[in-house]
């Protein structure tokens, strides 16, 4: 109960607070830089340009590739500043990290002179480094979580490391929490939000939704959408360990006696090359297609034309392909991981499967036939929440959040507050 008490007061005090403040952000993405162009490979950048209406200015830090070049998705908006930090290629180069942290430091000093707070995405070190200048500095701190920080790192690391790579990430968590005191939290989904309230800190839980109004499927074409169409189940997102996708190929032996099923994957990551290997050797080429990464067009061509999501992951925060999904009217089926329960109304929205168990989505799949009542009922649901939680909706319910922060700190000073500092300012020269 406490975790709702804390999100409502939240949401409520930041959709009524209206200034505006010059924010440093930090997110553990790389960039790359090309003429005048920042982009990277991580949609999530789209949602974080979205700060940028509304605020006096959006100062963005970011690990920069020495090479020139762009990735799919660009940072844009009206008031941005991009500061590049150095590179290095892995946390595991320890020296190289060191040095590039020392680098970051300084150039994230010069900046928060000018910020009225600031918003640090982890838990990473250089959130940490970050969030301690900001803390000593007397500048509001505001730090974002998207997922069970140790538990992803237990799925990336393998052998003796694992032990060593989730104590690490629960000291780190550890101290992004503590960053947060006195501040506030963005929460990606309820189970963060859960994780980080406590009573000295306002909790915002929201999404990363990249829907826009435009992207939305007339609700009357969603609950006429014939079924099951093409009979293609569509997987879209990183191909990494923690979101299983080698489980694909029992997926795929699961299905191929039931119909003409075909898993469509549109994503890239560490295990795509796996992946394509046992698809071959098992001779699932009839059943798995490997698109690669797609563009946001494509993409949302694959959701309109495909019968169902399929999301298999073994941790996860709260999906933003939810969103995607629920907007071209896509069923869902899920497993019941981290925040996903919640993001899915505990069935409202979609269908719950354990995790690793390809026989509880056949019959997922078979409850969807045979019960048109229930699945346009979940997709009606599915379609009003994204239809609710757009992009511009999520980022300025976000940016009141990061304001309201700023003015109950005493770094948003009022017009009057403003005169007298400045009064103040001018006698002393």
């Amino acid at each position: 109960m406490r975790q709702h008490r804390t999100e409502g007061s939240a949401a409520r005090a930041a959709a009524s607070y209206t200034e505006s403040v010059r924010l440093a952000v930090y997110a553990d993405l790389l960039y790359w830089q090309d003429d005048d162009t920042v982009s990277t490979s991580t949609a999530f950048v789209s949602w974080l340009g979205g700060l940028s209406d509304h605020v006096d200015e959006l100062i963005v830090f970011g690990r920069t590739h020495p090479v020139p070049g762009r990735g799919d998705h660009k940072l844009a908006g009206a008031n941005i500043k991009f500061v590049p930090l150095p590179y290095y290629e892995s946390l595991h180069r320890i020296a190289k990290v060191a040095a590039a942290t020392m680098r970051s430091a300084r150039l994230w000093h010069r900046a928060l002179g000018r910020c009225n707070a600031v918003l640090l995405f982890g838990p990473h070190p250089y959130a940490v480094v970050f969030g301690l200048q900001a803390r000593f500095a007397h500048v509001p701190v505001i730090v974002g979580v998207r997922q069970d920080f140790p538990r992803y790192l237990a799925h990336r690391a393998t052998g003796w490391r694992r032990p060593a790579a989730v104590m690490a990430g629960r000291v780190l968590e550890f101290v992004h929490r503590r960053l947060a005191r006195g501040g506030g939290v963005v929460a990606i989904g309820h189970e963060m939000a859960g994780r980080y309230t406590n009573g000295h800190t306002r909790v915002l839980m929201t999404g990363v939704s990249l829907v826009r109004p435009a992207d939305l499927v007339p609700l009357e074409d969603v609950l006429s959408k014939p079924w099951p169409g093409q009979h293609e189940l569509l997987v879209a997102g990183r191909l990494d360990p923690e979101k299983n996708p080698l489980f694909l190929v029992e997926v795929a032996k699961a299905l191929k006696p039931t119909g003409p099923w075909r898993l469509v994957v549109a994503g890239t990551g560490s295990l795509a090359g796996e992946l394509a290997a046992q698809v071959k050797s098992e001779s699932l080429d009839d059943v798995i297609a490997l698109l690669g990464r797609l563009d946001h067009g494509h993409l949302f061509e694959l959701y309109r034309r495909s019968t169902l999501l399929l999301h298999i992951s073994l941790t996860e925060g709260q999906p933003q392909v939810f969103y995607e999904a629920a907007a071209a009217g896509l069923p869902i089926v899920a497993t019941a991981v981290g925040g996903v329960p919640a993001a899915l109304a505990h069935g409202e929205r979609g269908i719950l499967v354990p995790p690793n168990d390809a026989d509880a989505i056949v019959r997922a799949i078979s409850k969807l036939s045979s019960d048109p009542e229930q699945r346009l009922a979940r997709a009606r649901a599915a379609w009003e929440w994204a239809a609710s939680e757009t992009l511009d909706a999520q980022v300025a319910r976000v940016a009141s959040f990061i304001q309201l922060i700023a003015s109950v700190t005493g770094q948003l000073p009022n017009r009057q507050r403003a005169r007298r500092r400045r009064g103040r300012s001018a006698s002393r020269y």
